[in-house]
């Protein structure tokens, strides 16, 4: 009985051991800065983004973060529906790139989300610092459609990144009439419907980059009668290579169905045709709106030859005509906010998840580069010589004079500061 109790006390303490360490462990990794690292060179925990997301847990109620080094990844990527929350953080996007060159037209095309660059099917994402290329459109500056982005899910936010294509760059989402998507900051290349589909989609300072002389389309959008508000771009600029004044473009067509269009405070460096809009393919626009579009000097451009009547054919071949105001007042333009379009009855705020976190004012004591905690960081990055990456939690850093040193915080969904 004695030997047994013995036995038992022993066994038990190695259980107890066995579970603290473990969870210790599990702590440990929970408190990183980032859950995973992406590294081409073999320095992270996976070489492929694609092994990143694989590994990723599901049903995740917080955000997620990967860390993607500098590289391009030629590689197809595909983020399944049941994995929310998943933050995917690149080093700037001209360092990170994700690049693959499928095609969703023509003899060898493939459907959208296997053709896609990045299918990203699930719901809270955050995307920062990354471009997301299809090699061919972009290479080649020619059709069939060749996607770089197609996002399915609610409520994605991109930050500073880059989509790159020539025809279809963006597919936008077409689950449901009102699902949210936000892109700030973003630089988005193309020349034929290159943003396309539904949803609710707000561009905040973003850079329209065209890439065909003539005749090229931004959107080509087929939203759902009960869609809210569409897309919404608010202090864009249109601009394209070499002199883009010589470059003409028309602001959109209409997909299928009633889409939603309003262009505020829009600089056109290129030169939009007078009519604005293409007055023909397969829908009947509710919304295909400007107000206070301007030169590349800043002077107000001249609206009232903007296209108002739109038409289609149906099976019977009769013609259906609509009208569609082509230009809103400042009163209306005013109701075009962040807040209005994207917070639905869930008040989501998507400006708080791309908001960026303070930067350390970084100090040195003794050995050390040492820096206050931020508030809302959940750690740091520290970059010496703009090459070697090292994470920490801590507020204190080993230096050497020989290197040159960047520390930046870390917020909560993987957003870097200054």
């Amino acid at each position: 009985m004695h030997i047994n109790m013995k036995l038992r006390r022993l066994v038990f303490a190695a259980l107890l051991a066995t579970m603290t360490a473990a969870s210790a462990a599990t702590k440990a990794r929970g408190g990183q800065v980032f859950h995973a690292i992406v590294a081409q060179d073999g320095s992270g925990d996976y070489t492929t983004v694609q092994a990143a997301v694989d590994a990723a847990p599901e049903g995740r109620t917080e955000p997620w973060r990967i860390y993607i080094k500098a590289g391009i990844y030629k590689e197809h990527v595909n983020i399944p529906a049941s994995k929310p929350y998943l933050s995917l953080v690149g080093e700037g996007r001209q360092r990170t790139q994700i690049s693959c060159d499928r095609l969703c037209g023509g003899p060898h095309g493939v459907k959208v989300d296997e053709g896609a660059t990045v299918t990203a099917s699930s719901s809270n994402l955050y995307f920062e610092g990354i471009n997301f290329v299809n090699s061919y459109g972009h290479e080649q500056k020619d059709g069939p459609q060749a996607l770089a982005l197609f996002t399915q899910g609610d409520r994605v936010v991109l930050n500073r990144c880059g989509l790159l294509s020539f025809q279809d760059t963006w597919l936008t989402p077409f689950r449901a009439p009102n699902y949210r998507n936000y892109a700030v900051d973003c630089f988005i290349e193309g020349a034929v419907d290159f943003i396309y589909g539904q949803g609710n989609i707000f561009f905040d300072r973003d850079t329209l980059y065209i890439t065909r002389k003539k005749g090229g389309y931004i959107v080509a959008p087929n939203h759902h009668a009960d869609t809210e508000w569409g897309y919404v771009f608010r202090d864009n600029v249109i601009t394209a290579p070499g002199d883009a004044i010589e470059t003409q473009v028309y602001l959109g067509r209409p997909w299928h169905a009633q889409p939603k269009v309003a262009f505020i405070n829009t600089k056109a460096e290129v030169t939009i045709y007078e009519e604005g809009w293409r007055n023909h393919m397969g829908g009947l626009p509710t919304v295909f709106a400007e107000h206070g579009t301007t030169d590349w000097l800043g002077h107000p451009l001249d609206l009232s030859k903007r296209c108002s009547r739109y038409w289609v054919q149906n099976e019977q071949k009769d013609t259906i005509w609509c009208t569609s105001k082509a230009v809103i007042t400042a009163d209306e333009a005013a109701l075009y906010t962040i807040e209005n379009v994207l917070s639905g009855k869930d008040q989501w705020r998507p400006r708080e998840v791309s908001s960026r976190p303070d930067a350390p004012v970084v100090g040195q004591q003794g050995k050390y580069l040492i820096w206050q905690p931020v508030p809302g960081a959940v750690g740091y990055i520290v970059t010496l010589n703009d090459k070697d990456v090292v994470f920490t939690q801590e507020c204190r850093f080993v230096f050497n004079k020989k290197n040159t040193y960047r520390v930046r915080s870390v917020s909560r969904w993987g957003a870097l500061s200054e």
